[in-house]
């Protein structure tokens, strides 16, 4: 996996009318030093995910997938996913079973912009 450089359509395969990954509880990527972009098609293709984990993607940029409204934990390590804090805590919002964050690496100000939620 060490030579990937985009997650693009091919990865959710034909279009169709049917989700993808329908079925799909875990999606864990590692150790991809080259991944740059995420493809994201925004149509709920993860609708009972309920564990992400980015680690050791370092050159990652962008966002995650929309409607991720059942993950309950998300974590994420050595990939700087988010360059701005703002765009992290609106990807948060919409994801209102988090019962787990893990994030281990550096935006800068992204402390000050999340909310806790009870």
């Amino acid at each position: 996996m060490h030579g990937i450089t985009e997650v693009t359509q091919e990865f959710y395969g034909s279009s169709s009318s049917k989700k993808p990954f329908n079925s799909l509880v875990e999606l864990r990527f590692e150790d991809m030093p080259e991944w740059k972009q995420w493809y994201v098609l925004g149509s709920g293709e993860f609708p009972i995910l309920e564990y992400l984990s980015i680690e050791k993607c370092r050159k990652l940029m962008g966002k995650l997938p929309e409607n991720l409204c059942s993950l309950t934990e998300l974590r994420i390590s050595e990939t700087p996913l988010f360059d701005e804090a703002q765009m992290f805590r609106s990807q948060l919002e919409g994801m209102k079973q988090i019962v787990k964050l893990e994030i281990r690496c550096e935006v800068p100000g992204l402390l000050q912009h999340l909310v806790l939620l009870t």
